[in-house]
């Protein structure tokens, strides 16, 4: 539980880490997911980790930065 608790954080704290990230996304409890590889999406931490559990990736898509 506690490795599973660590990871979790991990993620979390990676995605607020993403320079493209806004304060106000933060503000709002919101991370960035590119999703199905064609457009990026701020989301909450709940659906985040929903989006990386079907394959989306973390952070903005590479041709929208």
């Amino acid at each position: 539980m506690r490795i599973l608790l660590l990871c979790f954080s991990l993620l979390i704290l990676s995605a607020c880490a993403t320079q493209s990230d806004t304060v106000e996304d933060r503000r709002r409890g919101q991370s960035l997911v590119c999703h199905k590889q064609k457009h990026t999406e701020a989301v909450s931490t709940p659906n985040y980790l929903r989006h990386l559990e079907h394959g989306d990736s973390a952070g903005p898509c590479p041709n929208e930065e």
